[in-house]
C-alpha cells in the first residue's frame, strides 16, 4: 500500500455487516476514534436469513463484509479491472479482507500505536496474524459448518442430521486444544497480548475467531485461564464496547436466523 502517512486522508467509510468478522474492524476504528480522534462512517448491513445482502456487492463483486472504502484518493489497485469497469470516474479506495484493512488502518491512520516495539514482538505478532487467518480459524470453521448443517435442514430431517454431523463436529472440536495449548502458552504478565507487551493487529485479528469459540462454548476457561483473561480484557476495552453498540447484532451462534 502506498506511504502517504504525511497527508491528511478522508475520513473512511466501512460497509459492516452485522454478526460477521467484521467487528473487529469496527473495534480497531473505535480504538483509533478514542485515541486520536479519527472520524468515521459506518454503514450497517443486516443479514438476511443468514446471509448477507445483494445490497453488499454493489460495493464490491464479492458481497462480503468488511469493506473499507475511502474518498478521493487512490492507495490501493490490487484488482485494476474493477475500476476500469466502473461506470463513472470517482476516485475512491476500496479495501476488502479484514486483514488488509486492519494493516491499511494503522498504516494510514495510526499514530504507530499497534506497530510492536521490539524485534520479538514483531516476529510474534507475524506469527500469530498467520495463526489467526490460516489454522486455528480453519479448525473453527470446520466445526461451524458441521453444526450448521442439521440446523439449516428441513426439520423432517434435522434429527438424522443431527445424528450424523454433531458426532464429526465433537470429533473436529478435540482439534482445537492444541491451538487454545499454544495460546495459553504465548500469554504471561509481560506479554498479555498476541501481539506482545502491547495490544496490535494480531489481537483485533484474533477476536473474532475467539469470539466466536466463545459465544459457542468450545472454550474451556478453567483450562486456559489466560486465555479467557484476555477474552476478557478485549471485552473490557471502551473501544470494543463502543464496537458493540455501533455494530448492531453480533451472534455468532445463529447469526441472526
Amino acid at each position: 500500500m502506498a506511504d502517504i502517512t504525511t497527508q491528511k486522508l478522508p475520513s473512511p467509510t466501512l460497509h459492516h455487516l452485522s454478526s460477521s468478522s467484521s467487528l473487529r474492524v469496527v473495534w480497531a476504528l473505535e480504538e483509533l476514534s478514542m485515541s486520536s480522534g479519527l472520524e468515521y462512517n459506518l454503514k450497517n448491513y443486516k443479514r438476511v436469513k443468514g446471509r448477507a445482502p445483494e445490497e453488499l456487492k454493489k460495493v464490491f463483486p464479492l458481497g462480503k463484509s468488511p469493506i473499507l472504502e475511502i474518498p478521493g484518493v487512490n492507495l490501493f489497485r490490487p484488482l485494476p479491472f474493477l475500476h476500469d469497469d466502473s461506470n463513472n470516474n470517482e476516485t475512491k479506495t476500496i479495501v476488502t479482507e479484514s486483514r488488509l484493512i486492519l494493516q491499511l488502518l494503522s498504516d494510514q491512520y495510526s499514530n504507530g500505536e499497534w506497530v510492536p516495539e521490539t524485534d520479538e514482538d514483531k516476529e510474534r505478532d507475524t506469527y500469530f496474524l498467520e495463526f489467526a487467518n490460516s489454522s486455528f480459524t480453519g479448525v473453527v470453521n470446520s466445526i461451524i459448518y458441521f453444526e450448521i448443517i442439521p440446523t439449516m435442514s428441513p426439520w423432517l430431517v434435522r434429527p438424522l442430521m443431527s445424528a450424523i454431523f454433531n458426532p464429526i463436529a465433537k470429533i473436529l472440536k478435540q482439534g482445537l486444544n492444541p491451538h487454545f495449548d499454544l495460546m495459553e502458552r504465548a500469554l504471561s504478565d509481560e506479554k498479555p497480548w498476541f501481539s506482545g507487551a502491547k495490544i496490535g493487529l494480531a489481537d483485533f485479528t484474533l477476536s473474532f475467531p475467539m469470539d466466536t469459540a466463545d459465544q459457542r462454548q468450545y472454550l474451556d476457561e478453567k483450562k486456559y485461564p489466560k486465555l479467557a483473561g484476555w477474552v476478557k480484557r478485549v471485552h473490557d476495552r471502551p473501544a470494543y464496547q463502543n464496537a458493540l453498540k455501533e455494530g448492531g447484532s453480533y451472534d455468532l451462534v445463529r447469526y441472526d436466523n
